[in-house]
């Protein structure tokens, strides 16, 4: 399938849909959005301006259809994906309505796809998990494929760890999630024998994981992503670091982790969505019956 991509090109003042996209960007930043918030408008909307090269004016619903169709058939993007790159365009161009730039929003007959919460948080079975390991080829992805399943960490927190926030005696580490709040986590044996022989064989650096070229900067959320995508793509599975999250609630509640204790370690404000994080298997729900009530 040949990539859809708009022709038509007017790159003159207001008109011009980079300079739009960098002043929308200057707005948000005025307007407080963080620095990682940012970044990923600035991502999506330079792949948005990447096929779509038309002046803002004259943006139509067609155009906007014919985007999210190449996002979906061409480049494969799963609902969730999809919908952020939706979202994205939205406040776009609700912002360019606002500022008077268009006088009407194409977006709002745009229908976002009706995503089931608990489906898409689904979790690696036992094989699954196993296949990934031995799909690893260097120690750094040994290393990265085991803290993330074994800590629960989000891809935000993951990439800010520093060498020193380590405590290996007790294999914890304190990590800055949503609205900055820092709570402690834990990694398994087996992550700190496989971070223990990244870090002897890499040459620098004072991330926990970190670039491949000097001066060895932490890797970015990006970079991780684009790892662990490569190592699913090994044997068939499509891995994000959300789905090593989501495998390790749902691995913790099955081997019988108080759902509060895994909480906790989520970094989660409420029970209810630790629960849609974890799934149990009948198999599961089955045998703890048996063991406390029948």
């Amino acid at each position: 399938v040949q990539p859809y991509q708009i022709s038509c090109r007017n790159g003159s003042g207001w008109g011009d849909l980079k300079k739009q996209i960098s002043a929308f960007l200057a707005a948000k930043r005025i307007d407080g959005l963080s620095a990682r918030t940012i970044e990923n408008y600035r991502y999506t909307l330079g792949v948005f301006a990447g096929q779509v090269d038309r002046a803002v004016t004259k943006i139509t619903v067609d155009d906007l259809r014919k985007y999210i169709s190449y996002l979906s058939e061409t480049r494969g993007l799963r609902d969730g994906s999809l919908l952020t790159h939706i979202n994205t365009l939205r406040s776009f161009f609700s912002w360019l309505t606002v500022e008077g730039v268009i006088r009407r929003n194409p977006m709002l007959k745009i229908k976002s796809p009706r995503l089931d919460r608990t489906r898409s948080r689904h979790a690696l079975s036992q094989e699954q998990l196993e296949r990934l390991r031995d799909a690893c080829k260097t120690y750094k992805e040994r290393a990265l494929v085991e803290f993330l399943v074994s800590s629960g960490c989000r891809l935000s927190e993951v990439s800010g760890i520093r060498m020193e926030d380590v405590n290996w005696r007790d294999r914890s580490v304190v990590v800055h999630g949503k609205g900055n709040k820092s709570r402690k986590v834990y990694f398994s044996v087996r992550a700190k024998l496989m971070l223990e022989e990244y870090i002897a064989r890499r040459k620098g650096g004072d991330a926990l994981f970190v670039s491949v070229k000097t001066p060895y900067p932490a890797m970015q959320p990006r970079a991780i992503q684009r790892v662990l995508g490569l190592i699913g793509d090994r044997v068939g599975l499509h891995v994000h670091p959300h789905l090593l999250r989501h495998t390790f609630a749902t691995l913790a509640l099955a081997g019988g982790m108080d759902i509060t204790v895994i909480q906790r370690l989520l970094g989660h404000e409420d029970t209810k969505t630790t629960l849609i994080y974890a799934e149990l298997s009948q198999r599961t729900i089955q045998y703890e019956y048996e063991r406390i009530i029948a």
